[in-house]
């Protein structure tokens, strides 16, 4: 059990447990999509949403846009404006094991600064301690952004997981940097591959299908030097799958 963690349910409960659309979460100290999903319920009642959903889908991404167009912003020293969504973003901080410093308040001072940007860095995008959509989506979520080696989680991997972030996440979102290869990774890839055969990223869908197909590209060591990206994203592959190369844009032996 984790105590902040724990003050983070008992947070969730005290303040929407009255809320029409909340119900209530689980108060055991233990991260989970039950805790994770308050979290969300309780971002979309700030948002004025109430029809709430255990999902941060397109209404909800609509509403954080509208309200932070620019992304949570830390508040200055000096600003004593209190929100819950600072709670919020404080919460699922604990929740992913980054620490502010600090109980659950309603303020975004530098110890949540320091958690978010810990945070980015190890997504790979680096960058200040604004929240921006990314980072809310991935925060409330049950992503993880340390290697899980104990898991079967690589280096290397974490390392391509992180390249993605921070080049391509207008394709692919922020996905997982924990060193594992699965299902959101693969469709990340894909949507990169996507981007590279020239498709927009409302079009990158993650679906290799036919138009994917016909705009494959045969690389050889004769054309590689003008396709480097296309040969980073094979090794890419080829390192998910345990078939080790240096990862880069060089074709080699």
């Amino acid at each position: 059990m984790d105590q902040m963690v724990l003050q983070t349910q008992q947070w969730l409960n005290k303040t929407y447990g009255d809320k029409p659309g909340f119900g209530s979460v689980i108060t055991d100290g233990n991260t989970g999509w039950d805790t994770i999903n308050g979290l969300i319920r309780a971002l979309q009642i700030e948002l004025g949403i109430t029809a709430t959903a255990n999902n941060f889908g397109a209404g909800t991404t609509r509403k954080f846009n509208e309200r932070y167009p620019h992304g949570v912003k830390q508040q200055d020293d000096s600003d004593e404006s209190k929100s819950n969504v600072y709670s919020i973003i404080q919460g699922a901080l604990w929740c992913k094991g980054y620490s502010t410093s600090n109980n659950i308040t309603q303020h975004f001072y530098s110890g949540t600064g320091r958690a978010v940007k810990e945070l980015k860095n190890d997504m790979g995008i680096g960058g200040d301690s604004t929240v921006t959509i990314d980072v809310m989506k991935a925060l409330l979520s049950m992503q993880q952004f340390v290697l899980l080696n104990r898991y079967g989680g690589t280096g290397v991997v974490r390392i391509i997981q992180q390249t993605v972030n921070r080049t391509y996440k207008d394709y692919t979102g922020i996905i997982p940097c924990d060193g594992l290869y699965g299902r959101e990774m693969n469709t990340a890839l894909i949507q990169i591959l996507q981007s590279l055969e020239g498709y927009s990223p409302d079009d990158a869908t993650g679906n290799f299908g036919h138009g994917t197909r016909r705009n494959l590209k045969t690389i050889s060591r004769q054309n590689a030097s003008s396709y480097g990206k296309w040969v980073w994203l094979a090794k890419a592959v080829l390192n998910c799958i345990r078939y080790d190369c240096l990862q880069n844009e060089n074709w080699d032996d």
